[in-house]
């Protein structure tokens, strides 16, 4: 019985680490995603200096929307040459960045604290149009990604505070560095 429990236990304080680390179930590389967004749009924002300009649009799921906040960053490169995104920085998203973190495993948690998800049918059905929806938004940010000269590169990702506008720091070669 003891080993039983210690086992639950070892399971349950392992699940976050290994949101945090490259395994095997959690490799969700970057996806370029060319379909529109058809969500409301509740704020936009663009950076344009030195050549790099970068666009943020911040969305409200329909569905999933207890869940998180869908971004959409449109980086421009309109320097003279290629740029090299070496990675993607971020405190509080549910993508993997650059320092491998990954808070993926609160958004199916957050899911579950709500009163709706138990209710039969229900709950089944705004959680399949959750999942359906919110899915471009998981996968991991790019990680040396080169924007040749006058491309664009659009990257979506899913903050997880609903309260406030998040930023994400891009890392781009010779340690040039853009909170935004």
């Amino acid at each position: 019985m003891k080993k039983i429990f210690a086992i639950m236990i070892l399971m349950i304080t392992s699940i976050p680490a290994f949101g945090a680390i490259d395994t095997w179930f959690n490799t969700n590389p970057y996806q370029e995603y060319d379909k529109s967004i058809e969500l409301k749009k509740v704020f936009s924002d663009v950076y344009d200096k030195g050549g790099i300009k970068i666009e943020k649009n911040m969305f409200k799921f329909q569905y999933s929307y207890k869940e998180g906040n869908p971004y959409e960053y449109v980086i421009t490169n309109n320097t003279d040459k290629d740029l090299l995104l070496k990675g993607v920085d971020s405190d509080y998203h549910a993508n993997k960045n650059i320092t491998r973190k990954s808070h993926w495993t609160r958004v199916n948690a957050r899911y579950l604290k709500y009163w709706q998800t138990y209710i039969p049918l229900i709950g089944e059905y705004n959680g399949v149009k959750g999942d359906i929806e919110k899915t471009p938004y998981l996968y991991d940010f790019p990680k040396n990604y080169v924007i040749k000269k006058g491309e664009s590169l659009r990257i979506l990702a899913m903050g997880l505070d609903i309260d406030k506008v998040q930023s994400v720091t891009f890392i781009f070669d010779g340690d040039l560095k853009v909170l935004f």
